[in-house]
Protein backbone atom coordinates (compact mmCIF):
# COMPACT_ATOMS: atom_id res chain seq x y z
CA UNK A 1 0.00 0.00 0.00
CA UNK A 2 1.30 3.75 -0.74
CA UNK A 3 0.26 6.35 1.28
CA UNK A 4 1.00 9.52 -0.11
CA UNK A 5 0.06 12.77 2.40
CA UNK A 6 -0.61 16.57 1.79
CA UNK A 7 -1.63 19.25 4.48
CA UNK A 8 -4.89 19.17 2.57
CA UNK A 9 -6.41 15.89 1.00
CA UNK A 10 -6.71 17.58 -2.13
CA UNK A 11 -2.70 18.41 -2.20
CA UNK A 12 -2.27 14.61 -1.25
CA UNK A 13 -4.45 13.62 -3.88
CA UNK A 14 -2.24 16.16 -6.54
CA UNK A 15 1.11 14.49 -4.87
CA UNK A 16 -0.38 11.04 -6.19
CA UNK A 17 -1.47 12.18 -9.18
CA UNK A 18 2.10 13.16 -10.07
CA UNK A 19 4.10 10.12 -8.92
CA UNK A 20 1.62 7.62 -10.49
CA UNK A 21 1.54 9.93 -13.81
CA UNK A 22 -1.98 9.94 -13.78
CA UNK A 23 -5.01 12.73 -14.22
CA UNK A 24 -6.69 12.83 -10.81
CA UNK A 25 -10.04 11.67 -12.11
CA UNK A 26 -8.43 7.93 -13.05
CA UNK A 27 -7.16 7.88 -9.54
CA UNK A 28 -9.44 5.55 -6.68
CA UNK A 29 -8.48 7.49 -3.98
CA UNK A 30 -9.49 6.24 0.06
CA UNK A 31 -8.82 8.90 2.77
CA UNK A 32 -6.87 6.81 5.43
CA UNK A 33 -6.48 10.56 7.87
CA UNK A 34 -8.54 13.80 7.90
CA UNK A 35 -5.38 16.82 8.31
CA UNK A 36 -5.61 18.01 11.76
CA UNK A 37 -4.26 21.61 12.26
CA UNK A 38 -3.29 21.01 15.89
CA UNK A 39 -4.08 23.33 19.29
CA UNK A 40 -1.28 25.43 19.61
CA UNK A 41 1.22 23.91 17.56
CA UNK A 42 0.40 20.31 19.41
CA UNK A 43 -1.44 17.27 17.74
CA UNK A 44 -1.03 18.80 14.26
CA UNK A 45 -0.93 15.95 11.08
CA UNK A 46 -0.99 15.77 7.63
CA UNK A 47 -3.94 14.61 5.47
CA UNK A 48 -3.10 10.86 4.33
CA UNK A 49 -4.35 9.05 1.12
CA UNK A 50 -4.21 5.72 -0.52
CA UNK A 51 -4.58 5.90 -4.21
CA UNK A 52 -4.28 3.20 -7.29
CA UNK A 53 -5.28 3.75 -10.80
CA UNK A 54 -8.72 2.67 -11.50
CA UNK A 55 -9.15 -0.19 -13.79
CA UNK A 56 -10.24 0.39 -17.44
CA UNK A 57 -13.92 0.41 -17.58
CA UNK A 58 -15.00 -2.95 -19.81
CA UNK A 59 -17.68 -2.85 -22.07
CA UNK A 60 -20.52 -5.42 -21.25
CA UNK A 61 -22.03 -7.63 -23.24
CA UNK A 62 -25.52 -7.31 -24.83
CA UNK A 63 -28.15 -8.86 -22.83
CA UNK A 64 -31.22 -11.00 -24.41
CA UNK A 65 -34.00 -9.34 -23.05
CA UNK A 66 -36.35 -11.40 -21.40
CA UNK A 67 -40.10 -11.33 -19.89
CA UNK A 68 -39.50 -9.56 -15.96
CA UNK A 69 -40.86 -12.82 -14.12
CA UNK A 70 -43.39 -11.80 -11.90
CA UNK A 71 -43.01 -11.02 -8.37
CA UNK A 72 -43.45 -12.54 -5.88
CA UNK A 73 -45.99 -11.17 -2.80
CA UNK A 74 -43.96 -9.75 0.30
CA UNK A 75 -44.80 -11.18 3.03
CA UNK A 76 -45.50 -8.29 6.05
CA UNK A 77 -42.89 -8.73 8.42
CA UNK A 78 -43.70 -7.56 12.39
CA UNK A 79 -41.66 -5.01 13.95
CA UNK A 80 -39.56 -6.72 16.79
CA UNK A 81 -38.59 -3.48 17.77
CA UNK A 82 -34.58 -1.80 17.85
CA UNK A 83 -31.79 -3.44 19.47
CA UNK A 84 -29.75 -0.49 21.56
CA UNK A 85 -27.03 -2.57 21.68
CA UNK A 86 -26.96 -3.89 17.84
CA UNK A 87 -25.99 -0.21 16.84
CA UNK A 88 -22.82 1.77 17.81
CA UNK A 89 -24.98 5.33 19.39
CA UNK A 90 -22.41 8.14 18.98
CA UNK A 91 -21.99 11.55 21.17
CA UNK A 92 -22.94 13.84 18.11
CA UNK A 93 -25.00 11.59 16.10
CA UNK A 94 -28.96 12.81 15.95
CA UNK A 95 -31.45 11.22 17.39
CA UNK A 96 -34.40 9.11 15.26
CA UNK A 97 -37.63 9.25 15.29
CA UNK A 98 -38.74 7.67 18.95
CA UNK A 99 -35.70 7.44 20.04
CA UNK A 100 -36.32 11.38 22.81
CA UNK A 101 -38.63 8.83 24.54
CA UNK A 102 -37.01 5.42 24.94
CA UNK A 103 -34.90 5.42 28.23
CA UNK A 104 -32.31 2.71 26.81
CA UNK A 105 -31.13 4.88 23.92
CA UNK A 106 -30.98 7.37 26.10
CA UNK A 107 -29.15 5.69 28.50
CA UNK A 108 -26.84 4.69 25.93
CA UNK A 109 -26.67 8.09 24.51
CA UNK A 110 -25.49 9.26 28.11
CA UNK A 111 -23.07 6.81 28.84
CA UNK A 112 -21.32 7.66 24.97
CA UNK A 113 -20.93 10.71 26.19
CA UNK A 114 -19.31 10.31 29.35
CA UNK A 115 -16.67 7.75 27.23
CA UNK A 116 -16.18 10.98 24.83
CA UNK A 117 -15.98 12.80 26.87
CA UNK A 118 -13.73 10.97 29.71
CA UNK A 119 -11.39 10.65 26.05
CA UNK A 120 -11.02 14.31 25.35
CA UNK A 121 -10.55 14.97 28.99
CA UNK A 122 -7.33 12.40 29.34
CA UNK A 123 -5.98 13.99 26.11
CA UNK A 124 -6.27 17.55 27.99
CA UNK A 125 -4.52 16.52 31.31
CA UNK A 126 -1.47 15.69 29.12
CA UNK A 127 -1.69 18.86 27.13
CA UNK A 128 -1.56 20.60 30.92
CA UNK A 129 1.18 18.87 32.04
CA UNK A 130 2.83 19.83 28.96
CA UNK A 131 2.04 23.87 29.16
CA UNK A 132 3.33 23.67 32.61
CA UNK A 133 6.21 22.12 32.35
CA UNK A 134 6.99 24.87 29.49
CA UNK A 135 6.32 27.56 31.96
CA UNK A 136 8.98 25.30 34.91
CA UNK A 137 6.03 24.22 36.36
CA UNK A 138 6.22 19.96 37.50
CA UNK A 139 2.83 18.89 37.78
CA UNK A 140 0.23 15.75 37.82
CA UNK A 141 -2.77 16.59 36.25
CA UNK A 142 -5.67 14.29 36.86
CA UNK A 143 -9.00 13.26 36.46
CA UNK A 144 -11.23 13.44 39.35
CA UNK A 145 -14.99 14.02 38.15
CA UNK A 146 -16.07 13.45 34.58
CA UNK A 147 -19.89 14.07 33.24
CA UNK A 148 -21.34 14.10 29.73
CA UNK A 149 -20.50 17.77 29.89
CA UNK A 150 -18.33 18.42 32.16
CA UNK A 151 -14.86 17.81 34.00
CA UNK A 152 -12.89 18.61 37.21
CA UNK A 153 -8.97 17.90 36.81
CA UNK A 154 -6.73 18.20 39.99
CA UNK A 155 -3.48 19.16 39.24
CA UNK A 156 -0.78 17.80 41.76
CA UNK A 157 2.27 19.88 42.40
CA UNK A 158 4.66 20.86 44.89
CA UNK A 159 4.28 24.71 42.82
CA UNK A 160 0.52 25.23 43.84
CA UNK A 161 1.25 28.88 44.01
CA UNK A 162 2.55 29.17 40.55
CA UNK A 163 -0.04 27.31 39.19
CA UNK A 164 -3.21 29.57 40.64
CA UNK A 165 -1.13 32.87 40.36
CA UNK A 166 -2.52 36.18 41.42
CA UNK A 167 -5.65 35.87 42.52
CA UNK A 168 -5.78 32.96 40.67
CA UNK A 169 -5.39 34.21 37.09
CA UNK A 170 -3.24 31.97 35.54
CA UNK A 171 -5.55 28.57 36.50
CA UNK A 172 -8.54 30.60 35.70
CA UNK A 173 -6.76 31.93 32.54
CA UNK A 174 -6.06 27.59 32.14
CA UNK A 175 -9.22 26.71 32.47
CA UNK A 176 -10.63 29.03 29.60
CA UNK A 177 -7.55 27.52 27.15
CA UNK A 178 -9.05 24.03 28.56
CA UNK A 179 -12.02 24.72 27.36
CA UNK A 180 -11.62 25.61 23.95
CA UNK A 181 -8.87 22.33 23.94
CA UNK A 182 -12.31 19.94 24.86
CA UNK A 183 -14.54 22.14 22.48
CA UNK A 184 -11.65 21.13 19.54
CA UNK A 185 -11.58 17.75 20.73
CA UNK A 186 -14.66 16.80 20.02
CA UNK A 187 -16.38 17.67 23.12
CA UNK A 188 -18.34 21.14 22.95
CA UNK A 189 -19.78 22.95 25.50
CA UNK A 190 -17.75 21.03 28.18
CA UNK A 191 -17.48 22.51 31.61
CA UNK A 192 -13.90 22.33 32.68
CA UNK A 193 -12.96 23.08 36.19
CA UNK A 194 -9.23 22.81 37.62
CA UNK A 195 -8.35 22.77 40.90
CA UNK A 196 -4.97 22.20 42.84
CA UNK A 197 -4.31 21.89 46.77
CA UNK A 198 -7.72 23.09 47.34
CA UNK A 199 -7.95 26.33 45.75
CA UNK A 200 -11.46 25.83 44.14
CA UNK A 201 -13.38 25.52 47.97
CA UNK A 202 -10.80 28.43 49.71
CA UNK A 203 -11.99 30.03 47.10
CA UNK A 204 -15.92 29.86 47.63
CA UNK A 205 -15.17 30.48 51.33
CA UNK A 206 -13.29 33.95 50.77
CA UNK A 207 -15.97 35.09 48.09
CA UNK A 208 -17.97 34.41 50.70
CA UNK A 209 -16.19 36.44 53.15
CA UNK A 210 -15.83 39.17 50.34
CA UNK A 211 -19.90 39.26 49.96
CA UNK A 212 -20.58 39.83 53.53
CA UNK A 213 -18.14 43.21 54.08
CA UNK A 214 -18.99 44.10 50.89
CA UNK A 215 -22.55 44.03 51.61
CA UNK A 216 -21.98 45.88 54.65
CA UNK A 217 -20.14 48.60 53.30
CA UNK A 218 -22.85 49.09 51.09
CA UNK A 219 -25.33 49.45 53.59
CA UNK A 220 -22.99 51.69 55.57
CA UNK A 221 -21.71 54.31 52.71
CA UNK A 222 -24.89 54.29 50.65
CA UNK A 223 -22.48 53.75 47.87
CA UNK A 224 -21.98 51.11 45.32
CA UNK A 225 -18.95 48.74 45.44
CA UNK A 226 -17.06 47.55 42.38
CA UNK A 227 -15.26 44.05 43.32
CA UNK A 228 -12.70 43.01 41.27
CA UNK A 229 -12.61 41.51 37.93
CA UNK A 230 -13.72 37.21 37.85
CA UNK A 231 -14.72 34.57 36.07
CA UNK A 232 -18.49 33.97 35.77
CA UNK A 233 -18.25 31.03 38.35
CA UNK A 234 -17.34 33.02 40.75
CA UNK A 235 -19.73 35.93 39.67
CA UNK A 236 -22.43 33.55 40.03
CA UNK A 237 -21.52 32.41 43.76
CA UNK A 238 -21.78 36.49 44.74
CA UNK A 239 -25.19 36.78 43.28
CA UNK A 240 -26.32 34.25 44.56
CA UNK A 241 -24.72 35.17 48.24
CA UNK A 242 -26.57 38.24 47.89
CA UNK A 243 -30.12 37.29 45.77
CA UNK A 244 -32.08 37.08 49.52
CA UNK A 245 -30.80 40.50 50.92
CA UNK A 246 -33.12 42.87 51.66
CA UNK A 247 -30.86 45.92 51.58
CA UNK A 248 -28.63 45.55 48.32
CA UNK A 249 -28.54 44.26 45.06
CA UNK A 250 -26.35 43.07 42.59
CA UNK A 251 -25.03 43.22 38.93
CA UNK A 252 -22.03 42.61 36.59
CA UNK A 253 -20.51 45.27 34.48
CA UNK A 254 -18.09 45.38 31.97
CA UNK A 255 -16.73 42.83 29.29
CA UNK A 256 -14.81 39.53 29.69
CA UNK A 257 -12.10 38.92 30.68
CA UNK A 258 -12.59 41.81 32.80
CA UNK A 259 -16.28 42.11 33.65
CA UNK A 260 -16.90 42.22 37.51
CA UNK A 261 -19.76 42.44 40.22
CA UNK A 262 -21.35 45.87 41.66
CA UNK A 263 -23.42 45.55 44.77
CA UNK A 264 -25.37 48.40 45.06
CA UNK A 265 -27.80 49.68 47.50
CA UNK A 266 -31.61 47.80 46.72
CA UNK A 267 -32.91 51.76 47.00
Amino acid sequence: MVVYTGKTVKEAIQQASRSLHQPEAALKVEVLEQPRRGFLGIGRRPAKIEATIKPPKATPAPQPVTAAPTAAPVKPVADQGRSVSAAVVHPNHPLEEGDDQDPAVIKARHEANIRHTRNAGQQLTAYLKKVFADLGIETDPQLSKVGAHSVMINIKTASSGRVIGRHGSRINAMEQVSAAFMNYHGAPKTSVVLDTSNYRQRRREALHQIAERAATEVVASGKAVFLDPMPARERKQLHQELENDDHVRTYSHGREPYRSVVIAPKN
